[in-house]
């Protein structure tokens, strides 16, 4: 294994599947396709059906990022002495730097794409591009995150061992370079996202973008304040005290704020039924999206197309 911070662009050898974790060897891990066997040196990917589990995971010296494909789980943690627990969902990730072990219960099933990246590797993307080494990067593993552009790269690199296996080492080595770029950029201390002023669940920050992107996936589903919570690091109860401090608004006010911008939009945009608008929305019936939709845009759904269309 090469010194972390020798700045290298290629490893001798493909890479060592035996400094995994080991989650794919559990008996509850049903493996679909890895990228053993193909050569590739700086990056490896698997995917696999997960079912319930408990586990202990010792350090693995590379980056892994984990992303839920399909399924729903409830997820306990213990990350290096941080306990936690999370709903897992469809899109959701989470980032492990290198060094990090950790115990996870899972009580559900799960479709899940792993993907590691050679620690020298990391490291000589990070001295390209911030003149920095590794080893003073500090990363968010807080909580799960969803985000679209780290979905699609890591689509992509699953994809080229799923449907085309004459594709050369060099095609991954781009793939992940880009892959890094992002999570440094995103994810680590060096990028712009992490010069402190993303502490609180601000408007426009990480976190939030966060909490809306989950807004958005679920918002015709009965979301209770755990589910809003869930993935931002915190207690349902600090959660809306930082959201209410940092908004104006409590999470369920904003959650109906949204509901009624998607209801607005729908109602001008699209010839659908009221009755189906509002379920769209996740309103339970037509009289309490009437209700809330008068109280907050000042007239009846019906009335406020009718005079939008004039």
């Amino acid at each position: 294994m090469t010194c972390e911070h020798q700045i290298i662009s290629f490893a001798d050898g493909e890479f060592p599947v035996k400094e995994l974790h080991g989650i794919g060897l559990l008996e509850t891990c049903q493996t679909l396709w890895t990228s053993a066997g193909r050569n590739w040196k700086n990056v490896y990917v698997a995917t696999q059906i997960e079912a319930p589990y408990e586990g202990f995971f010792r350090a693995s010296p590379h980056l892994f990022v984990g992303l839920v494909r399909s399924g729903s789980a409830k997820m306990a943690f213990n990350l290096s002495g941080e306990e936690g627990s999370t709903n897992l969902r469809p899109g959701q990730a989470l980032i492990l730097p290198a060094g990090k072990s950790f115990k996870v219960k899972l009580d559900g099933y799960i479709h899940t794409t792993h993907i590691y990246i050679r620690n020298s590797f990391l490291n000589a993307v990070a001295a390209e591009i911030y003149q920095q080494d590794l080893s003073s990067a500090i990363f968010n593993t807080e909580e799960m995150i969803q985000d679209p552009l780290l979905e699609g790269l890591i689509t992509a690199i699953s994809d080229a061992v799923e449907f085309d296996s004459r594709l050369p080492d060099i095609y991954a080595e781009h793939l992940a370079r880009a892959f890094c770029c992002h999570i440094l950029h995103r994810y680590s201390s060096f990028g712009p996202l992490h010069q402190g002023a993303d502490i609180v669940m601000k408007p426009g920050g990480r976190r939030f973008a966060h909490f809306r992107a989950l807004i958005e996936t679920h918002i015709n589903q009965k979301l209770s304040l755990a589910d809003m919570a869930a993935g931002s690091g915190m207690t349902t109860g600090h959660f809306a005290r930082v959201f209410k401090d940092s908004t104006g608004m409590t999470p369920y006010q904003y959650l109906l704020h949204c509901r009624i911008e998607r209801a607005r939009h729908l109602l001008v945009r699209t010839s659908l039924p009221i009755l189906q608008i509002a379920s769209e929305c996740g309103f339970a019936d037509h009289v309490h999206f009437t209700r809330v939709f008068s109280k907050m845009v000042g007239q009846p759904p019906a009335a406020f197309r009718k005079t939008i269309r004039e």
